[in-house]
């Protein structure tokens, strides 16, 4: 009799140990991936976005979803995810920020069809969002993948002179050469063209198609993501010696980050006389269609007729940027700088060099944004009619103050201490009625406001009460 009872005990614990399984397998749902816009301005809404996967074994029809920064929000959606399939769904409560801060996000699938998830190790993330304190212009950093062996690739190179074209203040151009006399290792490794030409967008989007057509979609599309930077500074050229003098103003506060600066040396008007410079041209003869020209051309283009343009000749800092060249903890409004040299080889063409300066995240190694830096140095007055004729004021100033020009324009303002270093980084400034409105936040003290505009720079003196 106990062999007996022992025996359907044993079954009755199987039975219930397989419908518990069947059960649990029934309504498994894993997060693969989290989206929410990583800054924003204060008290927007931001929608967040995750992809839940079916790990189950049966349909599933609703969701529940807590998203957590320190407050629960918690609501249910109705989807339709068949067994192994994956969905994107959106939760219909916004995130917002209200303080210039970064904060964490937590997000859980709490319950699948009505009832909880057994297996909580995959239906839990984390994403971060950060609030600005002010909104600064970003430019898109496009990055084509090329090499004169590719006899596509005189599509990337039209597409580039298009969207400089129409987008000439939106967006970085940089041709990475691939198996070609202009190859530059570390940056054709780093990029990772899987075909050619491709194109990496603020290396977020990779291995994009490039074509005339839809370039500047890329730059329509991104150049309003907000952005917490605004780079800045100047490169100088003497002899052979190439200095970046880099700047960051940052405009939230960051508690531990990763992020490095890069500066991606770049030069127009490249050309060669080896055969290594001519270009395949698929084109040639029309057959595939009209091409910038290109349709005209023979195949290949001899190196004599050929111009290269946005070519990425050095990185400095390396591919992912120079690491501790920003520190890990940044407060609002604080400004870094950071200075690069580069011995420019013999060949190039220092008038042809221009220098991009960039920022990037090492947690997802995208490019946060991006600057096309000016040439020169700052000087006391380079332009003594230009300087005479700009007034500043009120001199002293304590919250703001204005510039007073002799017409109206776009000039690039920059305040520096009396040391030389950048603390405030107004980048390209508009006026209206000739005068610019500019705010404040500095210690009391004597600072000296450069502007410049075509190449021309001069600076003023400002005192801060």
């Amino acid at each position: 009799m106990k062999t007996k009872l022992l025996i359907a005990s044993v079954i009755s614990l199987f039975s219930t140990f397989c419908y518990s399984q069947n059960f649990y397998a029934e309504n498994f749902a894993a997060i693969t991936r989290l989206k929410l816009n990583k800054f924003t301005p204060l008290d927007a809404s931001n929608d967040l976005e995750m992809s839940i996967k079916n790990m189950g074994t049966t349909a599933i029809t609703s969701v529940e979803i807590n998203w957590n920064d320190g407050t629960d929000h918690i609501a249910s959606v109705n989807v339709n995810i068949a067994a192994g399939a994956s969905k994107t769904v959106k939760h219909p409560v916004k995130v917002t920020c209200s303080e210039v801060i970064q904060k964490d996000i937590t997000v859980t699938v709490t319950k699948v069809n009505g009832v909880e998830d057994p297996d909580v190790t995959d239906n839990t993330g984390v994403v971060s969002i950060a609030g600005l304190s002010q909104v600064v212009p970003k430019k898109v950093v496009l990055e084509e993948g090329t090499g004169t062996w590719c006899g596509w690739c005189p599509r990337g190179m039209v597409a580039l002179n298009k969207v400089n074209a129409d987008h000439p203040d939106d967006q970085i151009s940089i041709a990475v050469h691939n198996s070609d006399p202009m190859v530059v290792a570390a940056y054709n490794s780093g990029a990772a063209f899987a075909g050619f030409p491709g194109m990496n967008v603020d290396r977020e989007l990779l291995g994009v198609n490039i074509a005339p057509s839809s370039i500047g979609s890329y730059v329509t599309t991104r150049k309003n993501i907000p952005t917490p930077v605004l780079l800045g500074g100047e490169y100088t050229i003497e002899g052979s010696t190439l200095t970046v003098n880099a700047s960051a103003q940052f405009f939230s506060n960051f508690g531990q980050v990763n992020y490095r600066l890069a500066a991606v040396v770049i030069e127009d008007g490249v050309t060669g006389t080896a055969a290594g410079y001519r270009q395949a041209n698929y084109y040639a003869g029309g057959g595939n269609g009209p091409m910038g020209g290109f349709e005209h051309l023979p195949n290949p283009v001899p190196a004599a007729d050929m111009v290269y343009d946005h070519v990425g000749r050095a990185l400095l800092g390396g591919y992912h940027g120079q690491e501790n060249s920003v520190p890990t903890a940044i407060a609002d409004q604080q400004v870094v700088n950071y200075t690069f040299t580069y011995t420019i080889p013999s060949g190039y063409n220092p008038e042809e060099l221009h220098v991009a300066l960039l920022l990037i995240d090492q947690s997802d190694k995208t490019i946060i944004n991006g600057a096309k830096l000016p040439k020169g140095a700052v000087a006391a007055v380079s332009d003594v009619s230009l300087a005479k004729s700009t007034t500043i004021y009120p001199n002293p100033a304590s919250t703001n103050f204005n510039i007073k020009f002799a017409k109206d324009g776009k000039y690039n303002v920059v305040i520096y201490d009396m040391s030389g270093r950048v603390v405030t980084n107004y980048g390209s400034v508009s006026t209206s009625g000739k005068t610019a409105n500019l705010p404040i936040r500095l210690l009391p003290g004597k600072y000296l406001v450069n502007i410049s505009q075509y190449g021309v720079s001069y600076t003023k003196e400002l005192l801060v009460k």
